[in-house]
């Protein structure tokens, strides 16, 4: 029996591997972007079906992906009902676009309306942001005013790239689904993630020059006092480094102090000539990360985007930080633990091996670089312990984004909860 999946975008590589991911006997059959492509996947027949316009036919499942509607906000002249300040072709900005909610809430407003009088379609909400926040504190009113948005959608499927960690709060939401590699091919469309994946065949075969690194872009207040207190560690076994192309207040605020500790790198982007980065062709942001800062370490310290949150998060999403030391398979310790718990709930891999140590820190900076000082004393066996966990979940992640797709997964399971889906795989 064939199982049609209504897109409801244009075709786009990108979205098609987000969806579609894994099948097999591709089969295209499409003209400017409109059409269908049939596939295979553990036996059972697909059709994806894309064109941007709605319709309800009933021989078949809907999805409207949240960030297909940023890409495509210049191609698809319904999209101009959505209030969204970037609204000019090929913008397409992270999170949507512009500060936080200014598009992400319009796009899902509009979803929402759109979607209100119809049941069980696939709202595909890989926004590569928290997007829950209800039970969690604080209740930041741009996450609230999104979820409220999100809330309205109770008779369709959210599949999301959050994961929850509470599960009697994860029971107030029976229409979420968390899907792994399909946000893996999100965050390949967003910030080539892929690249880290590369790396690592480059990374293994390198001697790094320090034990330990510490680096940082958007300059946070807790990211600010961690490096300045590994800095004044006067550590030469540790590298560290922030850079100059995310010149938030924060950056300006610590500028002039951050200047005087001698042992923190300034990773330069403007230069004169040759050494201006600014200009040349990147991939968002992160390819001189690659370059310049991943190969400098054993081992990383990993901060994550709410690693400043001083409690117990009830759900969250990983970013390209975690992802792509995974990927990269280099070692690393949090900041945070709920990285860490996010990892060994996806991938079914056991608990970092310190866990508890990092747990015991909190969000308290003093704490965090008084364990990293008795984590060098013994280093080596320390290091060994990540390294081993770091590759095994290396090796779930990429053996997943290789043979699964969480989403086609959910779907032939017929939405069924399911509490063992992050099975640990057996090589």
């Amino acid at each position: 029996m064939l199982q049609k999946i209504y897109v409801h975008h244009y075709y786009s590589i990108s979205l098609f591997y987000k969806l579609a991911h894994n099948t097999t006997e591709r089969v295209y059959s499409l003209n400017n972007d409109i059409g269908s492509v049939f596939c295979l996947y553990n036996g059972k027949k697909f059709e994806f079906i894309f064109n941007p316009e709605l319709n309800d036919n009933n021989d078949g499942i809907h999805l409207i992906d949240f960030l297909s509607i940023n890409y495509q906000l210049y191609k698809n002249a319904e999209y101009s009902e959505i209030d969204c300040v970037n609204f000019q072709k090929d913008q397409t900005a992270h999170r949507a676009g512009g500060p936080f909610g200014t598009n992400d809430i319009p796009i899902m407003k509009w979803i929402a309306d759109k979607l209100q009088n119809k049941k069980k379609w696939i709202i595909l909400l890989l926004r590569t942001e928290k997007s829950f926040i209800k039970y969690d504190w604080p209740q930041y009113y741009q996450i609230m005013d999104l979820e409220n948005q999100i809330a309205r959608c109770k008779n369709h499927y959210i599949v999301s790239d959050n994961l929850f960690l509470n599960d009697t709060v994860e029971s107030n939401y029976p229409n979420h689904y968390f899907v792994l590699t399909n946000t893996i091919h999100q965050w390949n469309e967003l910030l080539s993630i892929r690249w880290y994946y590369e790396f690592k065949n480059i990374y293994e075969k390198l001697n790094p020059p320090y034990d330990l690194c510490f680096s940082m872009r958007y300059h946070k207040k807790n990211r600010t006092a961690l490096i300045k207190e590994l800095a004044n560690l006067k550590n030469n076994r540790i590298f560290l480094s922030r850079t100059d192309n995310c010149k938030n207040k924060e950056f300006y605020k610590e500028e002039i102090d951050l200047k005087k500790f001698k042992n923190i790198n300034l990773n330069e982007w403007e230069g004169r000539d040759f050494a201006d980065i600014s200009w040349v062709e990147n991939v968002e942001h992160y390819l001189d990360y690659i370059m310049r800062i991943l190969p400098m370490s054993k081992l990383h310290i990993l901060s994550e985007t709410w690693d400043w949150f001083d409690g117990e998060l009830t759900s969250n999403y990983l970013s390209e930080k975690t992802y792509g030391l995974i990927l990269a398979k280099i070692p690393f310790i949090s900041t945070h633990t709920y990285p860490l718990k996010i990892v060994e709930k996806a991938l079914g891999v056991e608990q970092h091996p310190f866990y508890k140590e990092i747990s015991e820190c909190g969000v308290d900076v003093k704490k965090f670089v008084n364990f990293v000082k008795k984590f060098l004393d013994n280093f080596d066996e320390n290091h060994k312990l990540c390294e081993n966990w770091s590759n095994e979940c290396h090796t779930q992640l990429t053996n997943k984004i290789n043979s699964e797709n969480s989403l086609l997964d959910i779907i032939l399971n017929d939405f069924k909860k399911n509490n063992k889906i992050f099975k640990k795989n057996i090589i």
